[in-house]
């Protein structure tokens, strides 16, 4: 949402140090990982929940951010008896379960891990009469991942894969409502400590996945505040959210802002289209986006110039890291967590807003 009565033009210079690669579409490249995968137990009976977790780092440090799926074949017939998919979180980690319910007493069957769909390796899990605990493993797993993470292992160009990839994306897809996925990695979940403070808390998301996380207080020394959220932060940070009193503030002041930490952001308003935001996310920025998540109750108010600027009780910011043909992928920094909207849900609220986005590159 521009602001009234000005023209914001914003010079762009394209400064990549996404890690280790510029994350260009497809076709996907590939990087070095280790997973360590601790399985709660090698020997579970029958009707067991499995506890799994993976833990994923590249380039010497935690890849959080990345899709890992895990599925459990039966040796002799190939059925595929139980799949499981997570993303990892700011750790590296992500926590998934195997469901032994479809197997039977002495079936021999191999669980394998894919990671940013390419098969890293894999484990034999015995199904016996037993308990569903004990006999535990934890096991090493190198290989060359995509650096694109996808919800179709069959697009990681050029990386191996085993047949069990396809059940692994039929059987997980229908989150995305798409066969790929264009992601950036190493996007941390991270909860904001303040109430109305989702902007710079997005903004800690945002250069924590291009390699240098800046803490949400830091904003506060270098932001101005201002009745009008287009030039500086508008009311309490520490009040309670929904209001337009204490409010938040609009990307035009950002840009300025996050460049004192030697980063670049790129304004931009999508109008009605998803072209601008997918393009940016293509060249690998984690971009913000400013949402009207209580539909359009937008008015207008004016600044003690004239300036006239628009208010939306129930304004929101989260950062977008990857879309498919379905939606797109953010984490919200108002819970901590992981969403997918769906196309339609998304633009409903983002066109409350005009749009209105900054991506950030370094």
């Amino acid at each position: 949402m521009k602001e009234r009565g000005k023209t914001i033009i914003v010079g762009i210079a394209v400064l990549m140090a996404i890690v280790p690669l510029l994350m260009i579409a497809r076709p996907a490249a590939a990087q070095n990982a280790t997973a360590w995968v601790d399985i709660a137990t090698t020997t579970p009976g029958v009707g067991c929940v499995v506890d799994v977790s993976v833990e994923v780092q590249s380039g010497g440090g935690a890849a959080s951010g990345v899709d890992v799926a895990i599925a459990l074949s039966e040796d002799t017939s190939g059925n595929v008896l139980s799949v499981d998919r997570a993303t990892t979180d700011g750790s590296g980690v992500a926590w998934l379960s195997l469901d032994t319910s479809a197997g039977w007493n002495g079936a021999k069957t191999w669980m394998e891990v894919v990671v940013n769909g390419s098969y890293l390796g894999g484990k034999t899990i015995r199904i016996t009469d037993g308990a569903c605990a004990g006999n535990s493993a934890l096991v090493t797993m190198n290989g060359a991942v995509s650096t694109v993470r996808a919800s179709s292992p069959a697009m990681s160009s050029g990386v191996s894969t085993s047949p069990l990839t396809a059940a692994i994306s039929s059987a997980t897809s229908g989150g995305s409502g798409s066969s790929s996925a264009v992601m950036i990695p190493n996007v941390w979940s991270y909860q904001q400590q303040r109430g109305l403070s989702c902007e710079y808390a997005a903004l800690s998301i945002a250069t924590g996945a291009l390699g240098a996380w800046t803490d949400e207080y830091q904003f506060d020394a270098v932001v101005p505040l201002s009745e009008n959220p287009h030039s500086g932060y508008r009311g309490d940070i520490t009040g309670a959210w929904g209001g337009t009193d204490d409010y938040g503030i609009y990307a035009a002041p950002l840009v300025p802002a996050l460049s004192q930490f030697g980063f670049t952001g790129h304004e931009f308003y999508g109008a009605g289209s998803s072209a601008e935001l997918t393009n940016s996310i293509d060249l690998g920025r984690p971009t913000l986006v400013w949402l009207g998540l209580a539909g359009d109750t937008s008015f207008d108010d004016y600044a003690a110039d004239g300036t006239r600027f628009q208010l939306t009780p129930y304004m929101h910011v989260m950062v977008a890291y990857g879309y498919d043909d379905g939606g797109v992928y953010l984490s919200d920094p108002g819970t901590g967590e992981y969403k997918y909207y769906t196309w339609g849900d998304f633009m409903w609220m983002w066109n409350v807003m005009d749009g209105m986005a900054l991506g950030v590159s370094r």
